[in-house]
């Protein structure tokens, strides 16, 4: 039974891994917008936008992991 487990453990690490890896470039370069309008017809239209990119990894100081072989 504990190895049935450890196996699941093990296989959802990898499976986590496996998404990390395929998607973290798509959010990377990733682009956010947010906009705000708020109108008051025919005397006041007021527009806020907010743009952020996402090029650079927050973590990119962060060195790899050391992989051990057993």
């Amino acid at each position: 039974m504990t190895t049935t487990v450890e196996a699941l453990a093990n296989m959802s690490r990898r499976v986590a891994r496996y998404f990390h890896r395929l998607f973290s470039p798509l959010f990377r370069k990733a682009e956010l917008t947010f906009g705000v309008t708020i109108a008051i017809p025919p005397f006041i239209k007021m527009e806020l936008h907010y743009k952020k990119s996402f090029e650079s990894p927050a973590n990119d100081n962060r060195h790899a992991r050391k992989r051990r072989t057993a």
